[in-house]
């Protein structure tokens, strides 16, 4: 974003929006659970199907399941009285999750256009238009990138800012990817299934380019920092210039997939602490929304 009205310098209110992004990403920016909710929009409703999809083991399956059971995004139902046998399907919170799967597929068809998966298929089937067309201000239908969103901060409610989170997070990085996960958004699970990573991508976004800048906002330990940096890299979205990092024009083109999980996040958690910051399309004026993506499933 250029030029933005927040200033790199102001570290509460940079605090404040990774307080907003860390209770999406607790939920959902996981490279599992992502493989999960990615599986259950292709059809799966069954736990041998969701092994199957994904490749992942049974405990983490498991695991996965009951959580996003618990935070809202799936329903078990039984499908089998004799045995008792039961399905996983999306609710309504999972289903309007579609708005983000869609950016990410976005974004992966324009920058790994050479690697198709099943998802962005999906993704494609249902879109009206192009799904590797330019972002659209929902306001005004005007193409847009990042570069014309204004950041506007409420100053009062900072004042509301929870406290910083103490809770265990799970790794989202350890072990090798499971073939089955790659296979449905491949470098977006690296990208987007980790909390970390996402919170180094907004302070990029907030123009933090040191190493030091990046772990005294995100607390993150170095050696995490170290990895997760390399790993940003590595994907394409951020480069190394005069001995700091800034996102490359894809880094630049995430910010629909960061925009679609702010709108989704406001929409359907129950307890959310709203970011302070205002996205205002300059040429209209309006607050930035996406347009609705819905998924066109029987």
């Amino acid at each position: 974003m250029t030029r933005p009205s927040l200033s790199p310098s102001d570290a509460v209110a940079i605090n404040a929006v990774l307080a907003a992004v860390r209770q999406a990403a607790d939920v959902v920016c996981d490279r599992w659970s992502l493989a999960l909710i990615l599986a259950a929009f292709l059809g799966e409703t069954r736990f041998g199907g969701f092994m199957t999809r994904t490749g992942m083991a049974n405990r983490l399956v498991t695991a996965r399941l009951r959580s996003l059971e618990a935070e809202g995004l799936l329903v078990r139902l039984p499908y089998s009285r004799r045995p008792l046998r039961h399905e996983y399907r999306l609710t309504n919170m999972g289903e309007a999750f579609f708005e983000v799967v869609a950016q990410m597929a976005r974004w992966r068809r324009i920058w790994r256009p050479a690697e198709e998966d099943p998802i962005a298929v999906l993704v494609a089937a249902c879109a009206e238009g192009p799904i590797d067309g330019p972002l659209i201000c929902g306001a005004c239908g005007a193409a847009v990138t990042a570069r014309d969103i204004e950041l506007r901060l409420n100053r009062a409610q900072l004042q509301t800012m929870p406290a910083k989170q103490t809770a265990h997070r799970r790794s989202t990085q350890a072990g090798a990817p499971s073939p089955g996960a790659q296979d449905l958004l491949g470098p977006c699970l690296d990208v987007f299934g980790d909390k970390w990573g996402i919170e180094i991508i907004i302070c990029a976004f907030m123009r933090l380019r040191r190493f030091g800048d990046f772990r005294a906002q995100t607390g993150i330990a170095a050696s995490i920092l170290t990895d997760r940096l390399a790993r940003l890299t590595e994907a394409g979205v951020l480069e190394r210039v005069d001995g700091g990092y800034r996102l490359t024009p894809c880094g630049v083109d995430v910010y629909g997939v960061l925009i679609a999980i702010q709108d989704w996040a406001d929409t359907w958690l129950a307890v959310r602490y709203r970011s302070p910051v205002r996205l205002i399309h300059r040429a209209c004026g309006q607050v930035f929304h996406l347009p609705p993506a819905r998924p066109n499933r029987a």
